[in-house]
């Protein structure tokens, strides 16, 4: 009898299942509720904006302050099924585009107050944190329908979801966009908007 017979088998299937497990596809699930896998978040809602100056078709130095709430309806936590958010950013704007960058500060579920740690992508910490603060960069602005719709990026980068990316987009409706040939610009504008925070 062969000893060797037995041991030269078991390694052949050994490698055979090992090469059949690396040739096997792997699909990317989605979670329970809906949500794509990565997808921590997807809100949407209604976005303020003010310029300082008002925005005419010459791009110049300008100061944006926004306001905006969104509902988050794929949460699976009461904490985080709506969110308050804002903030300030600036840049060479017109009202056709321009790059600006800035922090959004974002109260989840209407709860302002300050948490005293910070947990990662989703985890929530025992102190009620329920505010998260992110750091943007516009990344383009496009016309559809002549609607001038903005996309920025960016991370958040203290509080809730600390880590993870986020993205939001506004979208500036052309009915709007008459005042950018006054004098003063336009000073003020509302619309859509969207929020999505993915894992890193």
């Amino acid at each position: 009898m062969n000893p060797t017979g037995p041991r030269k088998a078991r390694r052949l299937a050994a490698a055979v299942a090992i090469t059949a497990a690396a040739l096997t596809p792997t699909t990317q699930t989605a979670h329970a509720d809906g949500r794509p896998a990565g997808v921590l978040l997807a809100c949407a809602g209604t976005v303020a904006a003010s310029y300082a100056p008002g925005l005419t078709y010459a791009p110049k130095a300008t100061s944006v302050t926004s306001r905006a709430v969104v509902g988050c309806p794929l949460s699976t936590d009461n904490r985080f099924a709506s969110a308050a958010f804002g903030g300030d950013s600036a840049g060479a704007l017109s009202c056709l585009l321009g790059p600006a960058s800035g922090t959004l500060t974002f109260h989840w579920g209407g709860n302002k107050g300050e948490g005293k740690s910070s947990p990662r992508h989703g985890d929530h910490n025992d102190h009620g944190d329920t505010t998260s603060t992110a750091s943007i960069r516009s990344l383009a602005a496009v016309r559809p329908n002549g609607n001038i719709v903005t996309v920025s990026t960016g991370t958040i980068t203290d509080g809730v979801f600390k880590g993870a990316a986020v993205v939001t987009e506004v979208t500036l409706l052309a009915s709007q966009q008459a005042a950018c040939l006054t004098p003063e610009g336009l000073t003020s504008a509302s619309g859509p908007t969207t929020v999505t925070i993915t894992r890193v």
